[in-house]
């Protein structure tokens, strides 16, 4: 579990947070080739949940396969166009999404054009395109009366004054012009429609718009955004809103390629079509046969260019335009997650944040779909799922830097007093320990050299260390064996607790099992020492349970890992109490109910100790009747007797226990 971070470090990494969102920001606002693809191409995926359908008002007359299978190869006799103008004369615009640029017959082409003129269409032209030349007066004038007014100075895109017009006979029956030119996004996918260009000075409509005037009996009208929500720009055609942006142009919102109302050229001329069927309607002309049709990149797959002004068409009259998010408030999305991802971060079980995290991009991604769905809302949530990942790593880095700090920490603070298994268990699971002093049932040991200081005093100081070196090295080790803490060495003595920091159901019995291991050892120490003629050494220990005050005590200057309290004081007074007593251990009776079904003991009577008034009952733990840990070995058989009480010291000669 990782530990909540300190004040400084939250602090930076929240600036690192806040920095992060700040460069999505402005990645999202300058839109780099790389990140802009990167991030298409997860918000691209939505167009696979467009519920809307074209409307059925627009009908795409395709010159496709069937037609030249029909016909021949594109392109055809101006009069067969002528024709198929005729067939479509209920409908109440034609648009045609295809330049008449070289002239043919001269007859045929004055035919086109008059046909043309008996219906209203909207004729089609290229900016950039094969034979682009300076508009005629003819030309000029008929661009002029197309032209929008951008009163509002939106400011879109401003081509050069060449284009590929029809030729004059045919341009001549056409009641207005729209640019059939679209633009391909960064990473060469069309997803945008312009609603004009500028062009000789002047707003050029696209066919889409130019179209719709018509249709719709309307003036398309381009207005700037008016709040941060809004789009850059904003088109008008009667009731409809079309968003765009800083550029002019709108996102389309695809539909399948099936889903259009799509007639073969060839079926205008087949025995029951009935050119009542498009009446009222608006009729778009454009190519799909493969080889000759400009096909487009878009999110669906490949797309027929002429589609694409179907497609806004349809969009602005089934009211299914898209409105993406402008930078203000993209902005206000990231740092939200950002926020989120943060919040995230005290949650300290990492399985948990990893599926809050998790939790947070689906609830991102399907928040942009549903606003897509729902409410025609684009939203790059690319951007957002970046936002959340990043944020996460930042945390998760802050957070491992932060917890293996704190590990080295409580490693360094417990490693002196604490088995490294312990040790272990405390790094990897921090949240069982309390530091700064908690109040909890402990079982404090207490061991002590009898003789040591009249032993010392015969024996050089290097020699008394390494004496001492030899002693408590095994005596720790048996300590540790069994889950104990190493509190202090004083002098000669030990002191150890069992049950801090960590809990051990079974302390008390645990620490009289150290306490016999180290009567053990003591034995195998004495062994060593005889081979030297060393004299024996003598060790008594007292165990007591109870609670007590333990954690990291003393000042900010000093300070170390102990406890306090009552069952200290006992524990070292037991201790004292063995020499008089005669026995190796003595256990209070705390400690001898919670071990007596376990190990064998001998009740000693009561001890008068200093401090109490009340006379403590004591018991020797017989360690010779439990096996030797190392070796398995037992020195003296259990028996009735053991649990029979010994004889009773005068209670006066224990005063000063």
């Amino acid at each position: 579990m990782p530990q909540l971070l300190a004040r400084s470090e939250y602090l930076n990494l929240t600036g690192a947070i806040a920095t992060l969102g700040l460069l999505l920001t402005l990645l999202f606002y300058w839109q780099p080739g790389p990140v802009a693809a990167l991030a298409s191409a997860v918000s691209d995926t939505y167009y696979r949940f467009n519920p809307h359908s074209p409307n059925r008002d627009i009908v795409f007359i395709a010159v496709d396969h069937k037609a030249v299978k029909s016909f021949g190869r594109w392109p055809w006799s101006r009069l067969r166009m002528a024709a198929a103008i005729d067939k479509c004369r209920e409908a109440k615009v034609i648009a045609l999404d295809m330049v008449f640029s070289e002239p043919t017959d001269s007859a045929e082409d004055r035919a086109l054009g008059e046909m043309l003129a008996r219906t209203t269409v909207i004729g089609g032209y290229q900016m950039n395109g094969i034979r682009p030349v300076t508009p005629d007066a003819a030309g000029m004038a008929l661009l002029a009366n197309s032209s929008l007014t951008d009163s509002h100075n939106v400011g879109l895109v401003e081509v050069k004054d060449e284009v590929e017009l029809s030729i004059p006979d045919i341009l001549a029956g056409q009641a207005a012009l729209g640019s059939l030119n679209t633009l391909a996004d960064k990473d060469e996918r069309f997803r945008h429609y312009p609603a004009g260009f500028v062009l000789l000075g002047m707003v050029q409509p696209s066919l889409g718009v130019q179209t719709l005037q018509v249709f719709l009996d309307s003036q398309a009208r381009l207005q700037r955004g008016n709040g941060p929500i809004s789009a850059a720009a904003r088109l008008t055609i009667g009731d409809d809103l079309v968003h765009l942006d800083a550029r002019g142009f709108t996102r389309l919102n695809f539909y399948p390629e099936s889903s259009f109302h799509t007639i073969s050229f060839a079926d205008l001329f087949a025995p029951g079509f009935s050119p009542a069927s498009l009446k009222g309607k608006v009729v778009l002309f454009g190519i799909t046969e493969a080889g000759v049709s400009d096909i487009r990149a878009t999110p669906l797959g490949q797309y027929p260019g002429p589609l694409m002004h179907a497609t806004f068409m349809a969009n602005v009259l089934g009211g299914h335009g898209l409105q993406e998010l402008g930078v203000v408030s993209m902005a206000g999305v990231i740092f939200l997650a950002l926020a989120a991802a943060l919040a995230i971060m005290r949650i300290r079980r990492i399985w948990l944040r990893a599926a809050l995290y998790a939790g947070l991009a689906v609830v991102a991604y399907s928040a942009g779909l549903l606003l897509y769905v729902q409410a025609g809302v684009w939203l790059e949530s690319a951007y957002v799922l970046t936002a959340l990942a990043a944020s996460a790593m930042l945390i998760e880095t802050s957070l491992l830097s932060h917890s293996k700090k704190h590990a080295e920490k409580l490693r360094t603070a417990f490693s002196t007093y604490l088995p490294p298994s312990l040790v272990s268990r405390i790094v990897e699971n921090p949240e069982q320990l309390k530091l700064g002093g908690e109040k909890k049932e402990i079982t404090v040991l207490f061991s002590d050299i009898r003789g040591f200081t009249s032993m010392s005093e015969g024996v050089s100081a290097e020699r008394l260390a390494e004496i001492m070196a030899d002693y408590f090295q095994p005596m720790t080790e048996a300590i540790f064996d069994q889950g104990g803490t190493l509190d202090k060495y004083i002098g000669d003595a030990i002191m150890a607790l069992f049950n801090a920091p960590l809990d051990q159901p079974d302390h008390a019995i645990a620490a009289c099992r150290a306490a016999i291991a180290m009567q053990y050892a003591q034995l195998r120490i004495n062994q060593a020492m005889g081979r030297v003629g060393a004299a024996p050494l003598k060790t008594g220990i007292g165990i007591n349970c109870g609670p007590a005050i333990v954690g990291n005590l003393g000042s900010s200057i000093r300070f170390n890992y102990t406890a306090i309290g009552d069952v200290v004081n006992l524990a070292s007074r037991f201790e004292s109490a063995t020499k008089k007593l005669g026995v190796d251990i003595v256990a209070g009776e705390s400690v001898f109910q919670r071990a007596k079904d376990v190990l064998p003991f001998r009740a000693l009577g009561e001890v008068q100790v200093a401090g109490k008034e009340q006379a403590q009952p004591v018991y020797e733990l017989c360690w010779k009747m439990v096996a030797d840990p190392l070796t398995g070995k037992i020195l003296e058989s259990r028996s009735a007797e053991s649990t029979q009480p010994a004889s009773l010291y005068p209670m006066e000669n224990m005063k000063n226990a």
